[in-house]
């Protein structure tokens, strides 16, 4: 059973604890963890967990049989232990309903946020037969003593009692048929093959922590026998930290080495995970047409924001995207009549007027030069982040060029970006290039930052810029 998540992100629901065992002894033998929870109230996790993918849940927990009660108390329990932030899940109904709640079930969660991408239904009827209790004796001795002593609410004290000592409130006790256990796991199996591509996103997921597992491995072993044990985790991290920095490792804090150590630590992962990810057995979801639903993805622009920007930032961080007050960006080779410079002059006043268009910088001072704190400014390429839709207002009213038409300043080679809800265009021109005092800085909004692999994009843009070489009109 590979295909469940390996990272204790398996829930089990119930408040008969002795009808989880087969479950417990099942998920145990495959090593897969799981957070238990009675389903009282006052037992539930006090904020919603997230990136549970397999949920067992009972629906009574109780005599009560009207359907609407028990709907509502089981999407209380998914509410409160999953949340909105969840993902998608498996949900097995583990109850001795079975399906009989399924149609009330199925239609109370079709609009909820924490709706299921698949519904497992397992009926403990036919794993646990029944037997007489000797407790049900018990129950009869009590309740005689309470009316022969006219105790005082003796009936409601009997229905406490009896719920306490009798399992589930059943008239006899319920015990799991050995023979069964086979048959439950292959049900388990079965639906989360049906569960198709989910199963494959948790296989995944045990890659990720799988891959982290062999790189934290790998690295240690690296290091020497001859180190005391208290001395090699240290030296761990020394030897990562100071494999990323080189000659700077003396002179940066002590907080900067240990960043530098997980930001090397992260890229060597990446080499594990790539050799395990090749590995997924994607051949036992296949046929499956992948292009079916691209109507309904998050648009091409949402998914580069995923990649490419960051709304967590430091205030002199490289690859920060500042607002610009003053409106530096030129639209040099972007505005058609540039060689006009009347035409050119009353096309960038309108679009600087244009409350639509935000004007912005970036910083893209050098990693190094941050590190060590070299200087009071920070080099600063200004930009604009430009709706989509604006751009194309402009060009098809003929002011603007299409964007893969810019001149060689225009820095045009990120993708739209979703931004604030807004798809932004966003372009640089390199041939702006300016500072700011870093004092600045704190009154300067910053919009969010460039993953580094985009920033280093920018810089060596910058680099080849400024490395051009043309006729020397200089020269003798």
């Amino acid at each position: 059973m590979d295909n469940l998540p390996n990272g204790g992100k398996v829930v089990i629901v119930d408040d008969c604890f002795h009808e989880i065992l087969p479950l417990i002894n099942i998920l145990n033998r495959n090593a897969i963890p799981i957070i238990y929870f009675t389903g009282k109230a006052s037992e539930l996790p006090q904020k919603p967990m997230e990136g549970i993918r397999v949920f067992f849940l009972d629906l009574r927990f109780s005599t009560n049989t009207d359907a609407k009660t028990i709907i509502s108390n089981a999407c209380n329990i998914l509410n409160t232990v999953l949340g909105k932030n969840n993902g998608p899940y498996l949900l097995i109904i583990w109850s001795s309903t079975g399906k009989e709640y399924r149609d009330e079930l199925e239609k109370a969660l079709e609009e909820k946020i924490y709706r299921p991408e698949f519904i497992l239904y397992l009926s403990k009827a036919d794993y646990f037969q029944t037997k007489d209790s000797a407790a049900y004796s018990l129950v009869d001795d009590i309740e005689k003593i309470l009316t022969d002593s006219e105790v005082e609410n003796a009936e409601g004290i009997m229905k406490k009692i009896t719920a306490r000592v009798i399992a589930d409130e059943d008239e006899s006790e319920k015990i799991f048929i050995p023979s069964s256990m086979d048959k439950l796991q292959q049900e388990l199996y079965d639906g989360l093959k049906n569960a198709g591509l989910l199963s494959l996103f948790i296989l995944w997921e045990n890659t990720v922590r799988n891959s982290a597992h062999k790189a934290v491995n790998e690295i240690f072993s690296q290091i020497p026998k001859s180190i005391p044990t208290e001395k090699k985790l240290p030296a761990m991290a020394y030897y990562l930290a100071k494999n990323r920095l080189e000659k700077q490792f003396e002179t940066v804090e002590e907080k900067d080495r240990l960043r530098a150590a997980l930001m090397e630590m992260n890229e060597l992962y990446a080499y594990f995970y790539s050799e395990d990810v090749v590995k997924l057995p994607v051949d036992g979801f296949l046929p499956i047409n992948i292009q079916k639903n691209t109507e309904l993805v998050p648009s091409q622009a949402k998914f580069n924001s995923w990649k490419m920007i960051s709304p967590i930032y430091k205030k002199d961080a490289p690859g920060n995207i500042y607002e610009d007050k003053s409106r530096l960006f030129q639209f040099f080779h972007l505005i058609k009549d540039y060689n006009n410079e009347e035409k050119y002059e009353e096309a960038a006043r309108k679009l600087r007027d244009d409350e639509r268009i935000l004007y912005i910088g970036v910083n893209v001072n050098g990693e190094c030069e941050t590190a060590h704190n070299k200087y009071p400014v920070i080099r600063v390429t200004p930009g604009i982040l430009i709706p989509c839709d604006v751009y194309k207002e402009y060009e098809s009213g003929g002011m603007l060029k299409a964007i893969n038409k810019a001149g060689d300043y225009i820095f045009h080679e990120f993708d739209s970006v979703e931004y604030e809800g807004k798809e932004y265009s966003l372009l640089f021109n390199l041939n702006q290039s300016t500072f700011l005092c870093k004092e600045e800085l704190e009154d300067i909004q910053v919009y969010f930052t460039l993953h580094r692999k985009y920033y280093l994009k920018l810089r060596q843009a910058l680099a080849a810029d400024f490395a051009k070489q043309g006729v020397d009109l200089y020269g003798g």
